[in-house]
């Protein structure tokens, strides 16, 4: 089983970095394998939305677009589980996690279902004053809604927080990946 997290931020030192690493260290505590994304290093545009509106998304569930996008929603449907971890900015996600969600729900809720059932750890990591983390995460859970995926967790993180919720991260991570495994035997047992 694998893991992707995928994670946007400029800065590769901050407030975001240190809980995308708490899911790694979670993950990787559990044994399980884990992938990393940094949105920030690789290019995927904003949907042109073509056609009518809907190109071969809603038709073949790719897109026509020739950049990164098209390799990693094929590695987002290859995971067992994936964690999105974004800095809060203007209360909502961070421009390259926009641009990939965007994207992703167009081709996962038409043509195909690549993200239903998957099971997804959301987390939103407001440095500043804190604000707009609650109204960032529920932007995201509505995006993941959309694409019947199946949120585990929302875990806000704030700079009053950021010294606890690393450790919930972590902790959350963790039990996804024990969850992963519970789920793997019992449908081994009902198939067994």
């Amino acid at each position: 089983m694998s893991m992707l997290i995928i994670w946007a931020s400029p800065n590769q030192d901050g407030l975001t970095a240190k809980c995308k690493q708490a899911a790694v260290d979670g993950i990787l505590e559990y044994g399980m394998e884990c992938s990393e994304v940094h949105l920030n290093r690789l290019n995927i545009g904003r949907c042109q939305v073509c056609g009518k509106g809907f190109g071969l998304c809603s038709t073949q569930g790719t897109c026509v677009m020739d950049d990164d996008f098209n390799r990693l929603y094929a590695l987002m449907k290859r995971s067992d589980a994936i964690v999105l971890v974004t800095p809060v900015y203007w209360h909502d996600m961070a421009e390259p996690m926009k641009a990939l969600l965007d994207r992703v729900r167009r081709c996962a809720t038409k043509a195909e279902r690549g993200m239903e059932g998957k099971k997804i750890l959301l987390v939103a990591c407001a440095g500043g004053t804190g604000n707009g983390v609650v109204e960032c995460l529920q932007s995201m859970e509505i995006v993941m809604k959309h694409m019947h995926a199946n949120v585990r967790d929302r875990l806000p993180v704030t700079r009053f927080s950021a010294d606890y919720m690393p450790r919930a991260i972590r902790s959350a991570a963790w039990h996804l990946c024990y969850e992963l495994t519970e789920d793997r035997k019992g449908q081994e047992e009902d198939h067994g």
